[in-house]
């Protein structure tokens, strides 16, 4: 099979972009899981009204595949990938042969697993939930145990602005989506008190006055705890001041951030990209990598919100056909 481009994952990066490319170009796109990518994890937190998480974006790029104009293989790994001269060759696990002359990576990036946070009761208390955890329950319905809880509390940057780890950045999207979510269920179960503990807000984008108008329905507090415990039946959040002090919940949920994808990492080192220092493969501009002929779109290159990543997809795109014409 003989391609112009081929985009290496599905997800809202790749989809877009080969949406944007599909009558000029001959495009295919190579996805290991399913279509879609992260956001098919992702809930629509609206409440009486829209807060514009960017959820309605995806769905309507779905419904468009209905009348895509481009190949795609879905369910695939790639097993092999190297550059002949000018000509990119890939196989997969299932024995498909592509050749392409220009090549996109839209590999996407991934939550942190709460489970490497220990300290702060990731994997050890049940009602120590992740925001993707929440973020999946509002896509499926399950958090109406949450009509039970009196008190909830948020830790921002859990697992980011970590130097040790080489986790130093600010993954750009907790504190949008974790204001949403506090939204939504401060909407759902009235009765729930929400303090919202962070190290700084991150309020960007276009909507950020709405963001603005849903962090004085929370109690904020500039103030980040080391541990969270059990303590009859509540969990502790534990904090160093003149001694320690602690404040019991009924839940806790760990505002996790975007690390680079085991697939961003492989398909990085296999074309021998220059990653930055987050472990993000590098652009210098315009989707622009250290190889040429490849280029990068969308997490693949640093954390991002959907409107983000649609429009950095169709500036990619453009770029991809000026080189193409020469």
């Amino acid at each position: 099979m003989t391609y112009d481009l081929v985009i290496i994952g599905g997800g809202v990066a790749g989809l877009t972009l080969a949406q944007t490319l599909q009558d000029r170009l001959k495009v295919l796109v190579i996805e290991e899981s399913s279509l879609g990518g992260l956001s098919t994890d992702l809930g629509c937190k609206a409440t009486d009204e829209c807060l514009y998480c960017g959820v309605c974006q995806f769905i309507n790029l779905q419904k468009e595949l209905f009348f895509k104009k481009f190949d795609v293989l879905e369910g695939r790994k790639i097993t092999f990938l190297d550059k002949s001269g000018r000509e990119f060759q890939i196989k997969t696990e299932k024995g498909e042969r592509i050749t392409s002359q220009l090549l996109v990576v839209a590999t996407g990036a991934s939550p942190l697993e709460i489970e490497s946070l220990p300290l702060l009761g990731g994997g050890k208390f049940p009602r120590v939930y992740s925001g993707w955890d929440i973020e999946r329950g509002l896509n499926e319905g399950i958090i109406s145990s949450f009509r039970d809880f009196s008190s909830l509390a948020f830790i921002q940057c859990a697992g980011s602005r970590n130097f040790k780890e080489k986790r130093g950045y600010c993954s750009q999207v907790c504190c949008r989506y974790a204001l949403r979510i506090a939204e939504n269920l401060k909407f759902s179960y009235p009765q729930i008190n929400i303090d919202f503990y962070y190290m700084d807000l991150q309020i960007l984008g276009k909507k950020k006055g709405k963001l603005w108008e849903i962090a004085d329905k929370v109690n904020l507090i500039r103030h980040l705890p080391y541990e969270v415990k059990e303590r009859e039946g509540k969990l502790s959040l534990v904090f160093e001041e003149q001694g320690v002090e602690r404040k019991d919940y009924d839940a806790v949920i760990l505002s996790v951030g975007m690390i680079p994808s085991s697939g961003t990492k492989e398909i990085g080192r296999w074309l021998g990209l220059n990653f930055d220092s987050t472990g993000f493969i590098k652009s210098y501009g315009e989707g622009h990598t250290s190889c040429k002929g490849v280029f990068v779109c969308g997490t693949a290159c640093g954390p991002k919100d959907i409107e983000t990543t649609r429009e950095e997809a169709q500036m990619v795109a453009e770029e991809i056909w000026r080189v193409w014409r020469g």
